[in-house]
């Protein structure tokens, strides 16, 4: 299974107290190093409270992982995530067609701009967040649907719709083309297709 490919900078806001407590159940656990136990617990309280520099380390570190911070996404781009993820859905199951211009018109509809300038800088970012979205979406369909292994699972279950199944759980990031990944989805299958006994 893929895990969430959250940040650091994504960590939970704990409150100072709550570490102080961290540091203490740790030098009962490790009583030997209380020094590197202090640098870990400062480190977290730097990331908490948003430390400039640390910030940088952590952003260059995600950007060499190809991954970034939720909190640091704009709203319409959470929007557009969220909205292609749905539509997916649809398109899967329901072989709707993904149209842009659906998707603007939500957008309009949630964030409302005032002015003409305001309406045209929401039509162009929206935009740009539906296509970046979609592509990213469209390549992994294409993958799964090209994919040896996960034709090869099809075959194996030829009455269910295996490829798409497998496709969406992609594009929602359940799950990668790995050998393990397509065995727990293989798992999964066979649970659905059990008869209760």
């Amino acid at each position: 299974m893929i895990k969430n490919s959250n940040s650091l900078l994504d960590i939970h806001r704990y409150s100072l107290d709550t570490l102080n407590d961290l540091y203490h159940s740790l030098t009962k656990l490790y009583d030997e190093d209380k020094r590197s136990l202090q640098a870990i617990v400062i480190f977290l309280k730097k990331v908490i409270q948003e430390d400039t520099e640390i910030k940088l380390i952590i952003e260059e570190m995600d950007k060499k992982e190809g991954i970034k911070a939720q909190k640091s996404k704009l709203k319409i781009e959470k929007i557009a995530e969220t909205w292609l993820k749905k539509a997916y859905f649809q398109h899967l199951y329901h072989k709707y067609s993904i149209i842009r211009g659906y998707f603007t018109k939500f957008i309009k509809e949630i964030i409302r701009p005032q002015s003409k300038l305001g309406k045209d800088k929401l039509k162009r970012t929206s935009i740009y967040y539906f296509d970046r979205y979609n592509d990213k979406y469209k390549k992994k369909l294409k993958r799964c649907r090209s994919n040896d292994r996960v034709l090869e699972l099809q075959k194996k279950y030829p009455k269910l719709n295996i490829v798409d199944a497998f496709a969406f759980g992609l594009i929602i990031e359940k799950f990668a083309t790995t050998n393990e990944d397509l065995e727990w989805f293989e798992n999964i299958v066979q649970i659905l297709i059990k008869r209760r006994e």
